[in-house]
């Protein structure tokens, strides 16, 4: 017939030059300009009203150039033999009035050819009538329904040729055609711009699409003929272009799930599928061949198969389709609104199989098959979908299950090229069957000597790589991957749920970059089968687990007798080989390669998921050559030395970035330190171990059980992922009733392996938070007060600024915010507080009130701030101290260490500040001890007895220096009782009064320190609930020791009296001496002693060294840190000045010494400074580095400072002893000369005694005469001074 047509075709060419047909109808335009107003009434001749309304058989409708405007409907029916060419001389365009279009039905040999079709469409009564009129036919269960529009409609015609037709603009679909039959030839025509009226307009009819949506290029319709008909039918569809069509409606997802809603029954089938070109299928009595070759599909978008749409209703037979040579390039989401995509759901090509039909044509439907569907030479590019951009393939499997099954349906992809396409899941091939497993007969589908490069897997709805869909998803589906290379994607190519696959020839997979499995991703007991004489090649992948290779084909937790992670087979037989029962082959004998090489992943660069232990044939390999080796391992070592080469590891499988599997073991320790509270976040240890005891990472999630409803939650969202370097601390919180119990079980998703159940202890909620009974949550109450401190409801925390404490008031009534005092607080967990838990934010075992007291079992010591358990030494350290006080009166005999020499004035005030300093910043105080001492406070960590207070403390610190007093007297009365004593201090120039003047000068700084820290408040601010706040001021040193407590009292009463009578005397005597008082002028001898060393200006500069001593002890008590630093090292500026301007001192190495350890603590200060600094604007900075550099800046000025004090030391020892260093002189080699030179030395280094009276004018009194028997006057040889 096609033969026969071209003949004529030629003949009349040659008989009519200037048209393509002899026409015996000549059709005159509406207008001889291109159509672009509404239809018209004045026509000069035949309209083509006129021509379709009186067409008879054999008629040619030849159209002269212009517009022709069709305003009535008519159908062409039942003639034979009729065409409508548009003329050769210019361009032929048909419109339509509103709601028309071209009908034909029951037309043989059918033709058009240079037409342009546009704004056409059927819709309303007409196109009832005309559905009405085709039912009479055909069994057209596909309603064209009212309110459609069709631009032609072509139904039950035979041999139909359609050449250089343009059917464009139409608010609807352009073509469609009903069992279009014989040899019918669509040829060199363009599909555009055919598209719905509006997008996505639901109706409340089970929430289907209105039929306004629907649009498209073309559709082909095939269903059975109400006589039955046995007619062939081959379709040719060769040369065309279909651009930018638009399906937006959903019935065809109606359709597929018909038949999973079994109770509606009044569905409707709507005609329209496909953006492009659609073929619906339905006949079952004859067979359809169609041919789609050398056609264009660009920019088409529809709900399913934007470009192309394949329906294969169910029970359909002998139906062949073959597209070849085609190009589907940018179908699918290009150009649409964002939310409109998830409706466009396949962007190039859609295969849906076996949909079901009406329930009345369902009796007695047999299987689908045999029909197959050819992809051949076809590129797709650029196309985007939500599934399946380049092909979608889905069958609702309606054939009974059959192992074998002996009339496959069958979709090949064959030598197609796939580029720049992207999409969520499966952009290059999207594929599923309603059936449990891949291993079931069904559908086949095979991809042969293709090329898929530079294709992209998309996160939801744009963005980044998926991480478990692929370029190729399958599901439940049996593929046969051949020839065929996976080159340069962003994405797994392959994965699969319970499917087959099978990779036959050469397959490479190479510089794939997904999450996991950058060639394969199998799930849920998906089987990957080799095939012999095949070469598997996986190159330079990479991903998070699996770079090759991730495989969950477990899917849940086995034990070990049952576990079963096998995925992977060669050849047929070995599926189903046993080592008993069918034999396993010898892998060696086949000519398979699967190598790797280069392939990385953080978890499993070869393969993630599975060790194949559990394969048959795996056991059957260890049997022959390794038992207790992994299968891998065996494997690895049989391909070194070429015994078995099918899989081919370029690393050896024995770590975890190699090799690993799903999690086999959960381990959790569990070791609170306190009970929680409901809803409180806290830390598990969880550490995930895989199959091969290599410890890795796993998502888990946690249940609980109680006595009443419970819940739990790992992380922010119920699951967590923990770390594969050891133990993860996951945040966990638990919900249930206060004071309860909770069993808690976590789980690994990966596996669902479970841990042992964890009983939690759910106690009160903490301070600050009020229990919610609906919840079963603690929520943050009324403690939040603004800025300062903010409740965090997640993490049942307070956060508070650094260095500040938060806690309940005084009796835990109201809430207390205020800054840390001394070292109190733990600088590792300032800036949230736990509130049942509010002495984590004290350091050393304090608790209370701004961390001031110390827990139950621990006491305070001397020396620091920390709280200890004491030990049961009081009589050892009451030994001890008295031992000490003793020494220290030795020393000062002995070795003359005194005020009046001039030397330890400026050690002894280096050491107070220092010790003072160092209690206030809280620095390492190992190296401090000797200072502490030289303060006669106690350098080392002890206590007295157990349960000592800082109070008690306080009060113990008076004590050692009254026991020093008590020793002076001592001293003193035994010396005037004892003439060997009194002879022996005579010989050695010591007077009492060097011992009373430097015990006054030592004890000084401990009495003063004692009693202002005794003295020292602290002011408090207590919020309350109701908004409203007040101020107490309890103790500075204990806030929990109500100030002028009875004990407290005491000790204020003490201290007031030695203020008195002790500190504010020697201070203002010292400075202001008066001798014009005879009871001052009886303690000449003292002042003889503090003064001997100052010039006769400046005797008060000692006096004055005290008042800075107060201003210090004042500052470090009433002031915190950096401010109390900072005033420090002002102070000290200050006496660095005056020092070196003054001089005060008779020797300059007085002088110098004095400056030196004054600068020593100015740079003490300054460092302080800086580091405190430092520590407030990096945390992280100051934990790691600061501590250890301003340790290390500390010990290194005070150890200059004990060099200098063993120099003085020195110094009184080579002044005490001139005997030993006369003798030593002696023995030199040049005594004459050296001789003179070590007195002259002596001389500078020593300062003589002399009398006050030289610069102090001599008093009325002083012409009286003094009775003298036995004093220190005797000894000092100053009497003739003191009588007349």
């Amino acid at each position: 017939m096609a033969a026969l047509l071209g003949v004529v075709s030629i003949v009349v060419l040659l008989v009519c030059p200037t048209a393509i047909y002899c026409s015996n109808v000549t059709v005159s335009p509406f207008s001889s300009l291109p159509c672009s107003q509404p239809c018209g009434s004045n026509v000069n001749g035949t309209s083509i009203d006129q021509a379709l309304g009186n067409i008879n058989s054999g008629d040619y409708l030849r159209l002269l150039p212009g517009c022709h405007c069709v305003r009535t409907f008519s159908v062409v029916q039942d003639v034979t033999d009729v065409s409508l060419i548009g003329d050769g001389g210019g361009i032929v365009q048909i419109t339509c009035a509103p709601g028309l279009g071209l009908a034909f039905l029951n037309v043989t040999r059918l033709s058009f050819q240079g037409l342009i079709i546009t704004g056409c469409g059927l819709n309303g009564p007409n196109a009832v009538s005309l559905n009405t009129a085709i039912n009479t036919m055909v069994d057209l269960f596909i309603q064209l329904a009212e309110d459609i529009n069709i631009a032609m409609v072509i139904a039950s015609c035979t041999d139909v040729v359609m050449d250089h037709v343009t059917i464009m603009n139409t608010t609807g679909l352009g073509l469609v055609g009903v069992n279009v039959a014989g040899e019918s030839s669509f040829t060199n025509n363009v599909f555009s711009f055919n598209m719905g009226e509006q997008c996505f307009l639901l109706d409340d009819n089970y929430g289907m699409p209105k039929n306004w949506t629907v649009g498209g290029g073309a559709q082909f319709i095939y269903v059975d003929y109400v006589a039955q008909s046995n007619n062939s039918v081959d379709l040719n569809i060769d040369n065309n272009t279909f651009s930018k069509n638009s399906y937006c409606g959903s019935e065809l997802i109606f359709e597929i799930e018909y038949q999973f809603i079994k109770t509606i029954q009044n569905i409707s089938y709507y005609v329209g599928a496909g953006g492009g070109l659609s073929l619906s299928l339905a006949q079952r009595a004859y067979s359809v061949n169609t041919s789609v070759q050398r056609c264009s599909f660009e920019n088409n978008t529809a709900t399913i198969g934007s470009a192309v749409a394949i329906l294969w209703y169910a029970g359909v037979q002998n139906t062949s389709i073959v597209l070849s040579d085609c190009v589907f390039s940018n179908n699918g989401i290009q150009g649409l609104k964002k939310n409109d995509v998830v409706f466009v759901t396949q962007g190039g090509l859609a295969i849906v199989k076996d949909i079901a039909v009406p329930f009345r044509l369902r009796p007695n439907l047999p299987p689908s098959g045999p029909n197959t569907v050819t992809v051949l030479r076809t590129n797709f590019t650029g196309n985007t979908g939500y599934s399946g951009s380049c092909v979608f393939v889905f069958s609702m499997y309606s054939t009974p299950f059959r192992l074998f099954d002996n009339r496959p349906n069958q979709v090949t992809l064959d030598g197609c090229h796939f580029e720049n396409n992207s999409g969520i899941a499966g952009p290059i091939f999207l594929g599923g069957e309603e059936k449990a497993t891949g291993l079931q007969s069904g559908l086949v589908v095979q991809m042969q000597r293709c090329t898929v490069v530079r294709n992209k897997v998309n996160q939801p709805l744009f963005g980044s790589t998926s991480s478990t869909l692929a370029l190729v998803q399958l599901f439940a589906m049996n593929m046969t991957i051949r020839d065929t290379s996976f080159i340069s994607n962003v994405g797994t190519a392959v994965g699969s749920l319970t499917s087959l696959i099978i990779l036959e020839g050469v397959v490479d997979f190479a510089n794939a970059m997904a999450v996991a499995g950058g060639a394969l991703h199998l799930s849920t007991q998906t089987v990957l089968l080799v095939k012999n004489n095949s070469k598997v090649s996986f190159t330079n992948n990479t991903a998070y687990v699996g770079g090759a290779i991730y495989s969950d084909y477990s899917f849940g937790a086995f034990t070990d007798s049952n576990y079963n992670d096998c995925f992977m087979y060669f050849d047929d037989i070995i599926v189903l080989c046993t080592t008993s029962l069918v034999p396993c082959p010898d892998l060696s004998a086949l000519n398979i390669s699967v190598v790797f090489s280069n392939n990385k992943a953080y978890l499993g660069g070869i393969l993630y998921g599975s060790s194949l232990d559990s394969c048959s044939w795996a056991a059957d390999i260890k049997n022959k050559y390794c038992l207790n080796c992994p299968i891998l391992e065996a494997l690895y070592n049989l391909n070194e030395n070429k015994t078995i080469t099918v899989l081919q590891l370029d690393q050896r499988p024995n770590t975890s970035s190699v090799i690993a599997t799903t999690t086999s073991a959960l381990n959790v320790d569990n070791s609170p330190a306190f009970s929680y509270m409901p809803g409180q976040q806290f830390f598990l240890k969880l550490q995930s171990v895989d199959r091969l005891n290599h410890t890795v990472p796993t998502v888990v999630t946690a249940q609980s059980k109680g006595s009443s409803s419970t819940s739990a939650q790992l992380g922010g969202s119920g699951f967590w992922l923990t770390t594969a370097n050891g133990s993860s601390d996951t945040p966990t919180k638990v919900y249930g009733q206060q004071n309860s119990t909770v069993s808690l079980t976590v789980y690994s998703l990966d596996s669902f392996v479970q841990s042992q159940s964890l009983r939690v202890s759910l106690g009160n909620c903490g301070f600050g938070f009020s229990y919610n009974m609906t919840s079963m949550d603690c929520e943050c109450g009324n403690a939040s007060m603004g800025s300062k401190v903010t409740c965090d409801p997640n993490l049942k925390v307070f956060n508070t600024t650094d260095g500040f404490w938060f806690g309940p008031g005084p009796n835990g009534v109201g809430v207390v915010y205020g800054r840390c005092l001394l070292d109190y607080c733990n600088g590792n967990v300032t800036g949230w507080v736990l509130t049942q838990a509010i002495d984590a934010q004290c350091a050393n075992n304090r608790t209370g009130l701004l961390c001031g007291g110390c827990q139950e079992g621990y006491s305070s010591v001397f020396g620091t701030n920390r709280c200890m358990k004491c030990t049961d030494s009081t009589l050892g350290l009451l030994v001890f101290f008295a031992a000490a006080g003793i020494g220290i009166i030795a020393v000062i005999l002995f070795l003359h260490i005194t005020v009046s020499e001039g030397y330890i004035t400026g050690v002894v005030f280096y050491s107070g500040v220092v010790v003072t300093y160092a209690t206030v910043q809280g620095a390492a105080r190992e190296a401090l001890i000797p200072l502490y001492f030289l303060n006669l406070n106690i350098g080392f960590e002890t206590c007295f007895y157990d349960g000592m207070t800082a109070l008690d403390r306080a009060g113990l610190g008076l004590v050692f220096p009254a026991y020093l007093f008590i020793l002076m007297i001592l001293f003193i009365w035994l010396a005037g009782r004892f003439l060997l004593l009194s002879e022996w201090l005579a010989k050695s120039n010591f007077t009492p009064s060097k011992l009373v003047a430097t015990l006054i000068v030592l004890s000084y700084n401990s009495i003063t320190q004692s009693c202002f820290q005794i003295l020292g408040f602290v002011e408090v601010t207590v919020y309350q609930d109701d908004g409203s706040s007040y101020v107490i001021r309890p103790w500075a040193t204990d806030p929990n020791v109500e100030y002028f407590s009875p004990k407290h009292a005491v000790l204020f009463v003490i201290s007031v009296v030695l203020l008195i009578i002790y500190v504010l005397p020697v201070t203002v005597l010292l400075i202001l001496p008066s001798f014009t008082s005879r009871g001052v002028w009886r303690f000449k001898p003292l002042y003889d002693v503090f003064f001997n060393p100052f010039k006769d200006n400046f005797t008060f500069w000692l006096g004055v060294c005290l008042v800075i001593r107060i201003m210090i002890f004042t500052i470090s008590s009433f002031f915190a840190p950096p401010g109390s630093t900072l005033y420090l090292g002002v102070v000290l500026m200050g006496a660095v000045f005056l020092k070196s301007v003054i001089q005060p001192f008779k020797l300059p190495v007085h002088n110098g010494l004095d400056v030196f350890f004054l600068i020593n603590l100015l740079l003490l200060s300054i460092s302080s400074l800086y580091f405190q600094g430092l520590d407030a604007t990096n945390k992280t900075y100051r934990i790691t580095n600061v501590q250890s550099p301003f340790t290390a800046f500390l010990m290194v000025l005070v150890g200059v400072a004990y060099v200098v004090i063993c120099a003085v030391i020195v110094v009184h020892f080579y002044l005490r002893f001139p005997k030993l260093r006369c003798s030593c002189k002696a023995r030199s080699k040049k005594p004459q000369s050296v001789l003179p030179e070590a007195t002259a030395s002596y001389k500078n280094w020593s300062v003589p005694e002399t009398s006050a009276k030289a610069n102090r004018p001599t008093p009325e009194s002083q012409t009286a005469t003094t009775k003298v028997t036995f004093s220190e006057f005797n000894t000092a040889g100053i009497s003739d001074d003191l009588t007349d």
